[in-house]
């Protein structure tokens, strides 16, 4: 009976042995499993913590794109605004240019026109409504300074030089050209006061 008591043994001991490898392998299966897992959760964050970042920042983009457009928006609308007002103001023009206001301001303003141009010798253009008063406020004797009917001089005047090197343009329309940024920035703070 040794040899059925060796083989009982040594059937024991192999059997013994797989117990300890199978204890071995799932532990070791164990262990993957949890580090894969652990792995997984941590890659599933990562994923979903970047989408939710390209989210926020495609929002962000789509909302710097929507204020972009609203801000362009109400820049266009202000400048069909002012262009409304300013063709208005120009229709307005020949009138004022006509007022006693404006006829009483054109000794002064010829005068500095005329000091600019820097000769004796210059030529006033101007409408034909406007020129026997350019007639009145020319320099007395000075006959240099020529009055010239102009339909297209606008509302206003123009002194020439003689020589056509120098003009002074005092007509009401580039007055309100140069004007224009000054009363612009005065109509579109009126129209903030009435909001």
């Amino acid at each position: 009976m040794g040899l059925e008591h060796l083989l009982e043994a040594l059937e024991r001991d192999a059997d013994a042995q797989v117990e300890q490898t199978l204890a071995r392998a799932r532990a070791e299966a164990d262990r993957l499993t949890t580090e894969s897992a652990a792995v997984l959760e941590q890659r599933c964050r990562a994923a979903a913590a970047a989408r939710a970042s390209a989210r926020v920042q495609d929002v962000e983009h789509a909302v710097t794109l929507a204020r972009r457009e609203a801000r362009r928006s109400i820049l266009e609308a202000r400048e069909r605004l002012l262009e409304r007002v300013f063709a208005a103001a120009r229709t307005e023009l020949p009138a004022a240019a006509a007022g006693p206001a404006y006829r009483a301001s054109l000794p002064a303003a010829l005068s500095g026109a005329l000091a600019a141009v820097g000769s004796d010798q210059a030529v006033i253009r101007c409408p034909a409504t406007l020129a026997p008063d350019l007639e009145r406020a020319r320099p007395r004797g000075s006959k240099a300074v020529q009055v010239e009917v102009d339909p297209a001089s606008g509302s206003g005047f123009r002194v020439v030089s003689a020589d056509g090197a120098v003009e002074v343009d005092d007509t009401l329309e580039s007055r309100l050209d140069r004007l224009r940024f000054i009363l612009a920035r005065r109509v579109l703070a009126q129209l903030e006061l009435e909001s």
